[in-house]
């Protein structure tokens, strides 16, 4: 009896010390992943500052319909309306690899 004790003891202790190590690993790899779409989403924003820049010192819009920029990790787009004087551009930066998007709306 006292062997068999034992032995359901170290399963128990077994059980226990894995299901503890299982919720740090996962903890571990959703920090991981909190920080990879921290970075993408800054390198987002920081292409779509770029974008803006770029459109705000274009000096004029008025043949341009869309601005596509090739990178081998975002799409970046601006498609442009003309709204009675004005135009309205709608800027976008979206990941090809994770789910991040960033927009902008402009009036020039």
């Amino acid at each position: 009896m006292k062997k068999a004790f034992t032995l359901l003891f170290t399963l128990l202790v077994v059980t226990i010390l894995s299901f503890v190590s299982i919720k740090i690993f996962e903890t571990k790899s959703i920090n991981s992943i909190n920080l990879t779409n921290k970075y993408v989403y800054m390198q987002a924003s920081n292409h779509l500052n770029f974008l803006q820049e770029y459109i705000e010192i274009l000096p004029s819009l008025e043949n341009i319909e869309n601005i596509s920029i090739k990178n081998k990790n975002f799409y970046i787009n601006a498609n442009i309306k003309k709204v009675t004087n004005k135009y309205e551009v709608f800027l976008e930066v979206s990941s090809k690899d994770f789910d991040v998007r960033v927009q902008r709306t402009l009036t020039k």
